[in-house]
């Protein structure tokens, strides 16, 4: 296992009941404590120098941030490694591991990860790539060991995955931050706890209604003396205001298209 952050934490910790698999070491570049605590309670070893790392394993998981997934793979090269190398990332094409090792292949759980969160790794899609049969099978084999859901596509189509994933995650959660900004500004911090049962109810309705069938709101209902309202509330607060102008633009488009 590569890197010792959010991503790496959560697919090591994946595997614990998948009593096939071995982990022999977990590198990360930095002797962080979180990076020593994976080892220990994975009961293997912890390296910090490229030159240490095992040639024998059969996978090496990239975990790390996508813009330095090319500097892992430069650091490998004079590894020589003969086995499968996979990174996790949904925005980062397949070939950029062509030098890495022959076999190569890409594991992207479709999911937000969070230190300490829990994850419902069965109900959490697995997106797998590789460049052999061989490759592909033996990743199709560990992701179904974690996951009910293990797809097959390529870098293109993961890519649109990961672009919709980021609106239906982060961006929404910037909007959930940009809420409890707006109680604990003007209203308090423990206020911000209303917001939970509204937030659970509309995510909830998305099991048996599409989004569009389930939007409503002001902007939905055209109703301007409502939204007047509201933006004379954020006039102090020019980003919000355009966020609130734009989005409600993008309702009204939806509902008419």
């Amino acid at each position: 296992m590569i890197g010792a952050g959010n991503i790496a934490h959560h697919v090591t910790h994946s595997f614990e009941p998948n009593k096939t698999l071995n982990i022999l070491q977990i590198f990360n570049h930095r002797k962080t404590a979180k990076a020593k605590t994976l080892a220990s309670t994975n009961h293997c070893a912890f390296v910090a120098d490229y030159a240490k790392i095992n040639t024998k394993a059969d996978i090496y998981f990239i975990c790390v941030k996508d813009d330095a997934i090319p500097e892992v793979v430069k650091q490998l090269i004079p590894l020589k490694l003969k086995g499968l190398v996979v990174h996790t990332s949904g925005s980062i094409e397949l070939n950029v591991l062509k030098q890495a090792s022959p076999h190569i292949g890409v594991y992207y759980p479709l999911q937000s990860f969070s230190y300490a969160d829990t994850i419902d790794w069965k109900h959490t899609p697995i997106l797998i790539e590789a460049n052999s049969k061989k490759s592909l099978s033996l990743l199709k084999s560990i992701a179904s060991n974690v996951s009910d859901t293990v797809k097959n596509t390529n870098s293109e189509k993961r890519l649109q995955f990961h672009l919709a994933a980021v609106f239906a995650s982060n961006f929404t959660n910037a909007l959930y931050d940009s809420a409890f900004r707006i109680i604990e500004k003007n209203l308090s911090k423990k206020d911000t706890q209303l917001l939970l049962p509204l937030m659970s109810q509309a995510f909830g309705k998305l099991k048996h209604l599409s989004p569009k069938q389930s939007q409503t709101g002001p902007a939905m209902r055209h109703d301007k003396v409502v939204m007047k309202k509201h933006l004379e509330l954020l006039k102090s607060d020019k980003q919000l205001t355009a966020v609130y102008k734009l989005l409600s633009e993008l309702i009204v488009s939806h509902q008419t298209n």
